[in-house]
């Protein structure tokens, strides 16, 4: 099932957007919307940098400012107490979404059977592994040479700023591709044993640089012996590269998951707090009406 990200609170020019829940607090310093601030500043008669030019209007243009964003909190609780409001349906997209994601992980999960045709066991012979300043890898399988060394990488003063990766200078996997590989899976095969033969290389490098033992009598059957969770291809070190990807995908549909049930728990707190914030800031309005008649201006 296909799903995506719809959840974006969409805003409007002329309408305010949606306070981050951080500010739907009782603390009276904090913004409001800009045309309500603009409104405010019409009204207190302001000079033009916006500031009142004597106490008694800085304190009248307080509470004017003061008494819009309450209003405003108690706004956006009653339209979040409302049956029909934009969290409820937020959070009912959400929880859609969720479905289909776990949809998408169960069909993740469903084990397909990997590609596989068994390779002959062609014996290795390892050959001169050099572990100096650019390593080299030197091994045959069956009668086909294969060389692998890394590219120097210089500092100024003469010593390899960090180890490379391996790069191939002699050998072919085409050549080790059996004559009776389906033609569908051939590329397949050639390109699994490709990767499968840097890893081996990579593997006799470091075990030098280590001083670990080497393998004792590898085969080519060691680069594609069967799955057993799906059967289909393992390289040297018995990683199946179908199970990693599907397991990878598994993993990022679980986070996606989490993501969206953490974005559905955080409106469903915003909505809570702003509908429980309501007699709060009911009391405080009728505080600040009080202020205001006592310097002889009535609520509007």
């Amino acid at each position: 099932m296909v799903w995506r990200n719809l959840f974006r609170k969409p805003t409007r020019q002329d309408e305010p957007e949606a306070q981050p829940a951080d500010v739907r607090t009782a603390s009276p310093a904090r913004d409001i919307p800009p045309h309500l601030a603009q409104a405010i500043e019409k009204r207190s008669g302001g000079s033009g940098s916006g500031v009142p030019r004597d106490p008694e209007q800085r304190k009248l243009a307080g509470l004017r400012r003061k008494r819009v964003a309450i209003l405003f909190d108690i706004e956006q609780g009653e339209l979040a107490a409302s049956p029909d409001n934009p969290w409820t349906q937020r959070i009912a997209l959400l929880t859609e979404t969720m479905t289909s994601v776990s949809d998408d992980i169960l069909e993740a999960s469903t084990i397909d059977p990997g590609p596989y045709h068994p390779v002959p066991p062609t014996p290795i012979t390892i050959g001169a592994i050099e572990s100096g300043d650019a390593a080299s890898v030197e091994f045959s399988v069956g009668d086909d040479r294969f060389v692998y060394s890394e590219d120097q990488d210089w500092a100024e003063r003469g010593h390899q700023i960090a180890r490379t990766e391996l790069v191939r200078r002699r050998g072919d996997a085409d050549t080790l591709v059996p004559h009776d590989t389906p033609h569908e899976l051939r590329d397949e095969l050639r390109a699994h044993l490709s990767d499968s033969l840097f890893v081996m290389a990579s593997d006799l490098r470091d075990r030098a640089f280590d001083g670990d033992p080497l393998p004792t009598n590898p085969t080519l059957a060691d680069h594609a012996a069967p799955c057993p969770v799906c059967a289909g291809w393992t390289d040297w070190r018995g990683t199946c590269q179908a199970c990693a990807r599907r397991n990878a995908r598994i993993m990022e549909l679980k986070r996606e998951e989490g993501r969206l049930l953490d974005e559905r728990a955080r409106e469903a707190e915003e909505r809570r707090r702003l509908v429980e914030g309501m007699p709060l800031a009911r009391k405080r309005l009728r505080d600040v009406d009080a202020d205001l008649a006592r310097i002889g201006e009535a609520p509007q």
